[in-house]
């Protein structure tokens, strides 16, 4: 998923390996939303910030074993923070950039 200026790009695909999605879309950070899903079994599958933060959550259709997910939200690129992750096992999944806070 993509945006520019006010158009959007969505890829979708059938056997992506997904039970179900949600999109959750704010023009901040949709906090509340987001851990409401993650309680449900969904996770971040892909997001893009534009006028709008928007994020697509995914069910999986084989249960993992360790779902862990992090979210962080800042100004500047997380070299450090992002080392410090990968240190234990914790890999990028989704990135954007943007002038909404993703």
């Amino acid at each position: 998923m993509t945006t520019a200026g006010n158009r959007w790009g969505v890829v979708m695909s059938r056997n992506s390996g997904y039970s179900e999605q949600v999109v959750e879309l704010h023009f901040l950070y949709p906090s509340e939303g987001m851990h409401r899903r993650w309680e449900n079994g969904f996770r971040i599958t892909s997001m893009v910030s534009g006028d709008q933060a928007t994020f697509i959550l995914s069910v999986p259709k084989r249960k993992m074993m360790d779902e862990t997910q992090e979210t962080l939200r800042t100004s500047a690129f997380p070299s450090t923070h992002v080392k410090e992750k990968w240190a234990k096992n914790l890999y990028i999944a989704s990135i954007c950039y943007g002038r909404t806070v993703c």
